[in-house]
């Protein structure tokens, strides 16, 4: 028999599950299951303190949620933590903002293509994958009401997000790992065409440089 374990920074790594899932593989579930942690230097709700990274007062004030993205090139406090896991905790604290129609909104989901993100337990994704021969829930029929797209490859076209239906206004969510492949994904999946955006919804992930950050646009559809 053979296992394969991955986790990132929550218990179950529901991505990796889905992507399994929907390639035919067979997935395993343990019923009784229990391990023992000695250190994780990363990741963990409790294991890991976001904090700038370049300490100027003894007594810093707590950094929030929101305050994990910034505008690109921002002067504010760059945060010592990995880019991914900035981006994870800000789309679970504060996805009622840039999915306002999703909340408490069962009927019309967020469309997540090819990669899960949890959007907090009040916003419902719905999971596709793109890949040839893959196996997908029948989502004929659903209307949804944002689309998340994660660091897209080649096999997300413009001609398959066009089999999908959108409610007037709903959100678009792009994140690449730089602002060129920001622009050109924009371009390569002909977003404009339905979707309208604005220069001040360019955000990144608010660590520096070196420590490569991710960057998202928002639009909404036409």
């Amino acid at each position: 028999m053979f296992c394969v374990f991955v986790c990132r920074y929550n218990c179950e790594e529901v991505d990796f599950n889905l992507r399994v899932n929907s390639s035919g593989l067979l997935l395993c579930h343990f019923n009784n299951f229990s391990f023992m942690k000695k250190h994780i230097p990363l990741g963990g709700n409790k294991d890991f303190l976001v904090k700038p990274k370049l300490m100027e007062i003894e007594n810093p004030v707590p950094i929030r949620p929101a305050q994990y993205v910034c505008a690109p090139d921002s002067e504010q406090t760059l945060l010592d933590a990995p880019a991914q896991f900035l981006l994870e905790k800000f789309l679970q604290s504060c996805s009622h903002r840039l999915f306002p129609m999703a909340v408490e909104n069962r009927d019309n989901p967020v469309l997540s293509i090819d990669s899960y993100l949890s959007l907090s337990p009040e916003i419902t994704v719905c999971y596709f994958s793109s890949r040839p021969h893959s196996t997908n829930l029948n989502h004929q029929g659903l209307v949804f009401s944002g689309l998340l797209l994660y660091l897209s490859d080649s096999f997300i076209v413009s001609g398959l997000l066009k089999k999908f239906r959108f409610l007037q206004g709903a959100t678009l969510c792009v994140i690449c790992q730089d602002r060129s492949s920001l622009r050109q994904t924009i371009v390569r999946l002909e977003l404009e065409d339905e979707w309208q955006f604005r220069l001040w919804d360019e955000f990144q992930t608010a660590n520096c440089s070196a420590d490569r950050p991710l960057y998202f646009l928002t639009g909404r559809h036409n």
